[in-house]
This record gives C-alpha cells, sequence and structure tokens, in this order.
C-alpha cells in the first residue's frame, strides 16, 4: 500500500503547489460523486449524475494530463486514506500545499477536498463507532479550508489515541 504522500513543502514552486491544489480538489470531486453514488445501491443511477460524473472525471483526467507533462514528481491518484494516521497525514499535507499555494483572497475555496476528508473521516467513524468530526459552515477561504483541514487531523490524532 502506498505511503500517503503528496509532494515534500520545499519540492514544490507556489505555481506548482497552485496547480497541484486544483488538481486535487477535481480529484476529489470526481471521488465524491462516485462515493455518493456508489453508497446508495437502491436508487437508480439518473442521467444527469451520471454525466456529471463523468465530467467530473474528465476534467480531473485534463489536468492531471497537464500538471503531470508540467511538474515532477508526478501525481499518484487513489491514496487509501483509511486509518486515522493516514488521514490526518493527508490533511495536513493539503493544509501545507495550500499554504504553500498562497492563494488570492478573491480565489475560490476548493471545498472538495475538505468534503472529502470528511467522507473519509465518516468512514473512520462508522468502523469505530464514535462521534463524528465536527462541521462548520463550508469554507469561503483558503484560511478556512486550512484551519477545517488542521480541526480534521487533530480529530484523527485523538482518534488513534484512543484505539
Amino acid at each position: 500500500m502506498p505511503e500517503v504522500r503528496l509532494v515534500a513543502e520545499d519540492e514544490v514552486s507556489a505555481a506548482q503547489a497552485a496547480a497541484l491544489a486544483v488538481l486535487l480538489d477535481l480529484e476529489a470531486r470526481w471521488e465524491n460523486l462516485r462515493a455518493a453514488r456508489s453508497g446508495t445501491p437502491q436508487v437508480p443511477s439518473a442521467t444527469p449524475d451520471l454525466q456529471a460524473m463523468q465530467r467530473a472525471y474528465a476534467a480531473f483526467r485534463a489536468q492531471l494530463r497537464t500538471y503531470q507533462t508540467r511538474f515532477s514528481p508526478m501525481h499518484a491518484t487513489e491514496l487509501l486514506l483509511n486509518t486515522p494516521a493516514r488521514l490526518a497525514k493527508w490533511c495536513r499535507q493539503v493544509r501545507d500545499l495550500h499554504r504553500r499555494a498562497g492563494h488570492p483572497a478573491h480565489a475560490r475555496c476548493p471545498a472538495y477536498v475538505l468534503e472529502k476528508a470528511y467522507r473519509w473521516a465518516d468512514q473512520l467513524t462508522g468502523k469505530r463507532g464514535t462521534e463524528r468530526v465536527s462541521r462548520g459552515t463550508p469554507p469561503e477561504s483558503a484560511e478556512a479550508l486550512i484551519r477545517d483541514l488542521e480541526a480534521v487531523a487533530a480529530w484523527c490524532d485523538a482518534l488513534s489515541q484512543v484505539s
């Protein structure tokens, strides 16, 4: 199983961090749509839902190709975040990446990565019978996203200590 590792902070420029942040959000959007569909097998998929998933995947793959041709190291997709330690590490890496990217104040907040973190945290909750990680309002800025990712990481740390 691959180690949870995006890129080391000292390995990337602010431009690469910004491109990777966009890529991660597109990847998370597609994964979240796919997970939502697989989580409700009794409900037949509507054509608009499938088309939305296809568009999200196409946008992710296009951005992945662009990123892979421009930057090194290459981005590894589909990392398992199925333990508190792995999820905490991923949240902190994404947090650090967004700090490095230095998003302008007017930039759209990449909320899909936070939704992905919450989705994995919910899976951990279900497996361990613990309380869900608390959620605030959806983040409207990179600073709020960074704060919320750190809160998920701290929740994972506490969950690891209980186990």
